[in-house]
């Protein structure tokens, strides 16, 4: 087997492990959406980063590899932008087996990762969009007129007094 084969292997082997965490740290984000609970959703967000910033080096280094490849192997650039498709196309039979499942592989983890992110940026505009209605029906509450013994209207928390709480222990 060519070595650059076995390299692209290990490359994409790293970059299905990257992105297979970013997938699981989706499904974490969406737990955390789901019980809002804010600061595991912040501890997520910052840890999805940077294991993000990993796997774009991975694709970095991979894409370089391709391009080495093209190079050393003579293929014909059809594009301006190099694609796997383009590229898995040009190789030996060998070769293009033992790298196509991978690549089918990374495409696959790499769209499930897609949805995964539409799913929780849909579930938190959902949340977002909850809370507000919320706020805005609370703000409107509280302007509404309320009636004293007084029988005089006064808007809701304007000229009421509030309970008065004592510590009688004290």
């Amino acid at each position: 087997m060519l070595d650059w084969v076995e390299s692209l292997r290990s490359l994409f082997t790293n970059e299905i492990d990257c992105y297979k965490r970013l997938l699981e740290l989706e499904g974490k984000k969406r737990a955390a959406i789901h019980s809002a609970d804010g600061k595991s959703l912040e501890s997520f967000v910052k840890e999805s980063y940077h294991i993000m910033v990993e796997a774009s080096e991975l694709e970095r280094i991979r894409m370089k590899a391709i391009e080495d490849v093209y190079e050393k192997e003579k293929f014909t650039k059809d594009e301006s932008s190099i694609t796997l498709t383009n590229f898995l196309n040009q190789l030996d039979r060998e070769s293009n087996f033992k790298l196509k499942t991978f690549a089918l592989e990374l495409k696959k983890v790499v769209a499930d990762l897609k949805d995964a992110i539409i799913t929780n940026d849909k579930l938190l505009k959902t949340r977002k969009e909850f809370l507000q209605t919320t706020v805005d029906s609370l703000q409107e509450l509280s302007k509404e007129k309320v009636y004293t013994s007084h029988k005089q209207p006064t808007r809701r928390g304007q000229g009421q007094k509030g309970a008065i709480i004592l510590n009688a222990t004290a």
